[in-house]
């Protein structure tokens, strides 16, 4: 194998892994390379580079572009050899997409350049342009675009240019673009059904293995990217396809240039994809997204200087890591994790064993206990002391426990509401399985949800009395119990796109009074509200209001029989199911901050009903993750701040918010909230009210795309086959 002759002007190991570089133009003669794995950052002083702004790498080749001599070449990072391109006759321009048909040493590879030609002075936007250039080329073809194209992403494939555009991708024939002319047609993108509302971080088309493939990216205010969504385009119909998992592939993601590869390639996990934003921040972060476990888990670095406008990142992605791995010997730090991980996963074995014996030899005695003495039915057990059995029982001794004989299934309806709390549902792999996770105990429990692994549910909108509403990978809404897989298909309604503002239902779904709730936001925030009464084959619309109503990204709750709906600054609109009607309340005025500035936010609030009593609790930003908790007082319908919980726990998520007593007085007087610990043992983070502190880092490094609150709903025809494990 030959090393590059000028490997020692890069940083260390630069060659052997991905790295994220960033270029300065002319305000910094030093190039920063970052390394992603150890979270380092490093500066190099590179001629070639120096001046220079990075516009995306492919292979091993960056392209580069120099202010000051309006010039655009590929740099070769092993020889740190120029391929140069025709200058842009074209001042003043700026440009967002940076697309490559191959190989930037091949002789027919095409570049395009997607951006807008500012004034100026005023850097105000005069025309949006496209530029075309064959790498052999003598010029640059530029064409119009119209004034509405805002492209975030584009790529190469079979002659054809894919650019993404506010909810379309419009395709152009590579061939009349390097003409000058322009042939396009247009494919409309998935909608976005997406609940609890949440900002689009960041759109990418990636071409992978001669597939295309959308990736969108989600977060919310200035916090964390926490969800995805990933389709794969037919080309032979223009449709696209959700899909779970790109295989063996990883996908690196800029805001400006995207790279696939095989994860064998470069040495890292397949079936991942990684985000490097180049918003700044006070940390930056670099996500990684495993389509094995549906987890997103990030790295933070410091912040690096902003330079220039033009100054963004991009990944380079060296493809010979793998050539380089088997000419080398497996090295003994290896050799030790290795055999560190058999000797633990030894000692496990070895306590599980012993685990079991023990179980066995208790049960023996207790079996002998049982013949020897004449024992009392269980039905003369009060039910005082059954409760507080109920509190010291794992999920699935609890899923038992009502079987043991009749007079504790009848009476366990009202137990249960009593005494019981959420478990903390997600999925983990789309084969038909979900996993519950009990937030005391720390136990986790897999059940399946009842749907084959073809249609598992990809999005959970709402959770009440034991069952979720989710939309699976068709678009299709459907109800589900996870513990006995009951499920019941809800009618298809194309209205509940990017303007489902909550849903919620009256009660359990198998009941004939079942009615579910649902109500979306025009452009002009008005308030459409759709209805299905089980055993109905349509959805109703109720009526379509022209009240203005701010609605905050959480779920409606059934108080007092009448619909209650948060408004972002904490005002509130009723909907009565029963007369039809929706009035915006007056009253309770908006929430203020310290600063005496009204609460805005769709993310960050959080209406549930406590004791008969309307509760909203309000997150104010994420840098100091401050939290607010108000109860409504009826007669003044004010908004009354709340110091102490007194003795209970507050379950918080936006699709689905419970207070229950405290199992314990350790748990009293405290928030959980849907995120995960990214220790080894999975957990929920806390926010205690008496200290004012989380328990666990808030902005955790690794949680579920999708999870939900699920109060358990342990009642039902088949307790004795519940599904959990």
């Amino acid at each position: 194998m030959v090393a590059c002759e000028n490997e020692d002007v890069f940083p260390s190991n630069f060659f052997y892994q991905p790295w994220i570089i960033q270029c300065h133009g002319a305000n910094k003669n030093t190039t920063t390379f970052i390394d992603p794995i150890k979270t380092n950052i490093e500066a190099k002083e590179i001629v070639e580079m120096q001046g220079k702004l990075c516009c995306g790498c492919i292979d091993e080749w960056i392209f580069l572009f120099d202010k000051q001599s309006k010039e655009y070449f590929f740099l070769d990072l092993n020889s740190l050899s120029k391929v140069h391109l025709p200058p842009i006759p074209t001042e003043n321009i700026i440009f967002t997409i940076f697309s490559i048909s191959t190989s930037p040493n091949h002789p027919d590879c095409t570049v395009i350049l997607t951006g807008a030609i500012l004034e100026e002075g005023t850097n105000e936007i005069m025309e949006r342009v496209l530029m075309c250039c064959m790498i052999q080329g003598e010029k640059w073809n530029k064409v119009p675009l119209d004034e509405d194209f805002v492209a975030a992403t584009g790529v190469i494939l079979d002659g054809k240019f894919y650019m993404n555009n506010v909810g379309d991708v419009v395709v152009f024939d590579v061939l009349s673009l390097q003409a000058g002319q322009v042939d396009t047609r247009t494919i409309p993108t998935p909608m976005l059904v997406q609940h609890p509302r949440n900002d689009m971080v960041s759109v990418h088309l990636v071409e992978s293995c001669g597939c295309i493939y959308l990736v969108r990216l989600y977060g919310y205010g200035g916090g964390p990217t926490i969800y995805m969504d990933i389709y794969l385009l037919d080309t032979s119909c223009d449709k696209w396809l959700r899909v779970g998992g790109i295989g063996e592939r990883v996908f690196f993601l800029t805001d400006m240039s995207d790279i696939s590869v095989c994860a064998n390639d470069v040495g890292v996990e397949c079936n991942c994809i990684y985000y490097a934003s180049s918003y700044v921040e006070d940390e930056q972060r670099i996500y990684k997204f495993c389509l094995d476990d549906h987890t997103v888990a990030f790295t933070t670095i410091p912040t690096i200087e902003e330079t220039e406008r033009e100054s963004r990142f991009c990944w380079f992605v060296p493809t010979r890591s793998q050539r380089m791995i088997r000419d080398s010997s497996v090295s003994p730090t290896r050799v030790l994790s290795v055999a560190t991980g058999d000797r633990e996963a030894m000692e496990k074995k070895i306590i599980i064993n012993q685990s079991f014996s023990q179980a066995s030899e208790d049960k023996e005695v207790m079996e002998k206990k049982i013949a020897m003495n004449v024992s009392r039915p269980w039905n003369d057990i009060p039910l005082d002391l059954l409760e507080l059995l109920l509190t010291h029982l794992s999920l699935v001794d609890s899923l038992r426990l009502f079987t043991v004989c009749k007079e504790w299934n009848l009476a366990s309806d009202s137990i249960h509401k009593a005494k019981t709390w959420p478990w903390l549902m997600y999925q983990e792999k789309l084969d038909g399985t979900c996993k519950l996770l009990d937030p005391f105990t720390k136990k986790e429990y897999t059940t399946r949800v009842g749907l084959p692994s073809s249609v598992f549910p990809t999005q959970m909108l709402c959770s009440k009395d034991g069952w979720v509403i989710i939309l699976d990978a068709a678009n299709t809404m459907l109800m589900v119990n996870p513990l006995n897989q009951d499920v019941v298909k809800l009618p298809f309604l194309e209205e509940f796109d990017e303007g489902l503002c909550g849903i919620t239902f009256t009660s359990v779904p198998t009941s004939p009074d079942c009615v579910v709730l649902g109500f979306c936001t025009n452009g002009d925030d008005s308030i459409d509200f759709y209805k299905w009464q089980s055993g109905e084959e349509n959805w109703t619309i109720i009526f379509d209001d022209e009240s203005h109503f701010s609605a905050a990204s959480t779920n409606p709750i059934f108080f007092r029989e009448e619909l209650y709906c948060l408004g972002e600054s904490g005002e509130l609109g009723v909907f009565n199911p029963a007369e039809e009607t929706w009035e915006v309340l007056d009253k309770p005025e908006p929430v203020y901050m310290e600063d005496e500035v009204p609460f805005r936010g769709t993310q960050d609030c959080y209406l549930l009903e406590l004791g008969g009593d309307l509760v909203s609790v309000f997150k104010y930003n994420y840098s100091d993750f401050k939290i607010r908790v108000f109860k409504l007082d009826k007669l003044k319908m004010e908004w009354i701040p709340v110091e102490d919980l007194a003795g209970w726990t507050l379950f918080l998520d936006p699709r689905s918010s419970f207070a229950k007593p405290a199992p314990h007085k350790s748990w009293s007087n405290k928030i959980f909230f849907t995120t995960f610990h990214s220790s080894s043992t999975k957990t929920c983070a806390s926010y205690c009210m008496e200290s004012k502190r989380y328990d666990i880092n808030f902005c955790d490094t690794k949680k579920p795309f999708d999870c939900v609150w699920l109060q358990p709903n342990l009642i039902g025809k088949k307790l004795m086959d519940v599904p959990c494990s």
